[in-house]
């Protein structure tokens, strides 16, 4: 099958999970690798993180479908999603109750801020990937997370993830992913990699789809090929080389 297009998520496929937020970078090689990749056929990224983090760590990408496809970016014009057009209120509330009890919390449990270019908060992170052990500080995590739930917001999380995603209302990967697909033109197989079950709807709509393995136990993704991050760059390679024909 002729790959015609190859999208991809970020946070955990393209860079390794255990990297603090600014150190997540993509290895100079496989940067180099997607590059050459995006001079012949269109690489789109589709993640959970915000435009203002994600677009300068992709500048080989034609088309960024941010924060769970609330933002789009493809050349230069930003699409955001209607259902942002007002502030809102409650997620806003949350937020900061959430900072006064993180603090409390003494086992490096952050809070990331997801803001338009404007400012205005649209969805927040609970990180806990710096924590010295995953498990336990999700069960920190968990109480904070039901208390999103309960105010109305929408949780995204994954089994091996040492983070949650919290959003105003219902986001969906798959949908994101289509509507980038769209935005791009692309009507051709797409290939897309990704490590986690939020990344399941995309499996289940791209022709190709590849889950990456971490060192940690993979969940069952409902993918159709497995590769371990390490076999990334040379999985690019091979398939540059063949140009694009995937067998």
């Amino acid at each position: 099958m002729k790959v015609q297009a190859l999208f991809s998520d970020y946070d955990g496929t393209l860079c390794p999970l255990e990297l603090r937020r600014e150190d997540a970078f993509i290895t100079p090689r496989l940067r180099r690798l997607l590059t050459k990749t995006s001079k012949s056929i269109p690489l789109g990224i589709v993640t959970t993180k915000d435009l203002d983090f994600i677009k300068d760590r992709v500048p080989f990408a034609h088309g960024i479908s941010a924060t769970c496809g609330l933002e789009l970016q493809v050349g230069d014009r930003i699409i955001i999603d209607e259902r942002l057009r007002e502030p809102n209120k409650n997620m806003a509330k949350v937020y900061q109750d959430l900072v006064s009890r993180i603090l409390q919390i003494k086992d490096n449990i952050v809070i990331e801020r997801k803001e338009l270019e404007g400012g205005d908060l649209i969805a927040f992170c609970i990180d806990w990937r710096l924590s010295r052990n995953w498990d336990e500080a999700r069960r920190m995590a968990a109480p904070l997370l039901a208390s999103c739930r309960e105010k109305g917001l929408y949780v995204v999380e994954s089994d091996i993830t040492p983070f949650a995603n919290v959003f105003p209302f219902q986001v969906d990967k798959g949908a994101a992913f289509a509507r980038l697909r769209t935005e791009l033109g692309v009507t051709g197989p797409v290939m897309y990699l990704g490590d986690t079950e939020v990344d399941d709807p995309v499996f289940q709509l791209a022709d190709i789809s590849v889950g990456i393995k971490h060192r940690r136990v993979m969940p069952a993704l409902h993918c159709k090929y497995r590769l371990e991050f390490l076999e990334l760059e040379s999985f690019l390679s091979k398939l540059i080389d063949a140009d694009f024909d995937f067998q």
